[in-house]
């Protein structure tokens, strides 16, 4: 008689899960924090649910969160969890194009090429909700949730997507996850919060725990009627600088001298968009071209402004080259990116926040989010060309952050119940990661009289929402994410 094996012992449960996600125009960043301070994350492409739609959003929070789900230990997810292998699957990232004044042109063509081909090629596939349930609460932040008729149209494609049960599910604008790093400030009342990134836009929020309570709004109307110091209004200011360049060349006859010539920073953009036509920028302004074939209108619409919004990594290059080369994280991820591949999951900074004396506007971010530029991708300032590109470069940044100004500025109020030597401003979006455009924010506010007792810098806002979900719901402290 064969002898019996002995009995395994009982498997320990699994630790509990949360998830944040952070969804914009560009991309969705998603972190999935554990009970016992594991994190993974996982990153896809654009999921504002006004411009491309709930079931596209839920698409792309499906793709990020089961990225995230592969990389975790097994012993952090359930047993009968199934994860499709398209959604496992991480493509080699594409290398970081180096400024286009550096290239030959046979290399410019190639890049253009390599990055056409590949985002009119890649069809996602529809993924499944997850099987079984994982999270024992979700907080997603999205782009285009603007007030609770969203949110209700919205909550129960994700709660099935998820498996999540609306009431463990939180809905906000992914503006307010800037909040949640002011929890632990004290003397803080209120933290003024703004994204820039492909789009704007901002809140006021009374500080409490969580849920935290907004008090008040400015923009995220969308591109149509604001976004005013985004990164897609720098493409488009960058696009119409380009244009009006060519009216005048068109325009010699009413004038005696000859027209400007293109400037290198003119060029640098021609080539991003893959043109030497000064009208191909016209076509793909207004979806006409070969690239919006075969899409519906939300997903050529997000496609191209992404496209139109790259377009900024251009302008700063050139506008503030003290600033290093902004990490993948930063500035909005042009097409092909519908998927989130120009993005490494694992590469979203993380965010530290300044915590000088009472009334400083010093700002610091970690040092993954910014790195030294390397030799061969440094610009040449000591041509007179050079020259005329940066300072023009940085009148489009100037003429770029007066409404951003004028927007953080409004979520004051009269100053009277939102006081700004009581209020912490919390930035984040691509765009605020540059150090030269934060400063040009900052020093308006202050000739308007405005200093903030903090300032924060968010680079990691679904790392910072994860974490205080931990708190609330794990009683942890504040851990740093493995």
């Amino acid at each position: 008689m064969a002898s019996r094996l002995p009995t395994p012992p009982p498997c320990p449960l699994a630790p509990h899960l949360v998830l944040c996600a952070d969804g914009g125009g560009s991309k969705v960043c998603v972190v999935i924090r554990s009970s016992d301070g594991v994190e993974a994350r996982g990153a896809a492409g654009p999921c504002n649910v006004q411009s491309v739609g709930h079931s596209a959003a839920a698409q792309a929070l499906l793709l990020a969160t089961y990225r995230a789900l592969s990389l975790l230990p097994s012993s952090h997810t359930p047993p009968d969890l199934v994860i499709p292998s398209s959604a496992a699957f991480r493509p080699s990232l594409f290398p970081a194009q180096p400024p286009c004044s550096s290239l030959h042109h046979s290399e410019k063509c190639a890049l253009s090429k390599q990055s056409t081909e590949a985002g009119a090629a890649f069809r996602p596939m529809r993924l499944p909700a997850l099987n079984v349930q994982v999270f024992r609460y979700a907080w997603l932040g999205l782009a285009g949730i603007n007030c609770e008729t969203d949110a209700k149209g919205f909550i129960a494609h994700a709660a099935s997507a998820l498996n999540v049960s609306e009431h463990n599910l939180k809905l906000s604008n992914d503006v307010n996850l800037l909040a949640a790093p002011a929890l632990d400030l004290p003397s803080i009342d209120h933290v003024v919060a703004m994204v820039a990134g492909t789009g704007t836009v901002g809140r006021t929020i009374k500080k409490s725990t969580l849920p935290l309570e907004d008090v008040a709004i400015a923009r995220g109307w969308g591109y149509l009627l604001c976004d005013e110091g985004s990164a897609f209004w720098m493409g488009r200011l960058a696009i119409r600088n380009i244009l009006a360049l060519a009216d005048r060349q068109a325009s010699s006859a009413i004038y005696s001298g000859p027209p400007p010539a293109l400037l290198p920073l003119h060029r640098d953009l021609l080539d991003y968009f893959g043109t030497s036509d000064p009208a191909d920028l016209i076509t793909l302004a207004s979806l006409a071209g070969p690239s919006s074939e075969g899409l519906d209108a939300g997903e050529a619409t997000s496609r191209r402004n992404a496209k139109i919004a790259g377009a900024a990594r251009v302008v700063f290059r050139w506008a503030f080259p003290d600033d290093g080369l902004i990490g993948i994280g930063g500035l909005p991820t042009p097409p092909g990116s519908s998927d989130g591949r120009d993005q490494d999951p694992d590469t979203d900074t993380e965010a530290e926040s300044d915590l000088e004396p009472e009334g400083s506007i010093d700002v610091s971010v970690s040092s993954s989010a910014v790195s030294e530029v390397p030799k061969h991708q440094r610009m040449d300032f000591t041509t007179p060309q050079a020259q005329a590109s940066q300072a023009e470069a940085l009148r489009l940044a100037r003429r770029s952050v007066i409404p951003l100004i004028e927007l953080t500025s409004s979520l004051l109020g009269d100053q009277t119940v939102v006081h700004p030597y009581r209020t912490a401003l919390a930035l984040g979006g691509g765009l605020m990661m540059s150090k030269g455009y934060r400063a040009l924010l900052l020093d308006g506010l202050k000739k308007e009289g405005v200093v903030f007792r903090r300032v924060l810098v968010i680079a990691d806002a679904a790392g910072e929402g994860a974490r205080a979900m931990g708190k609330v719901e794990f009683g942890q402290g504040v851990v740093t994410g493995q």
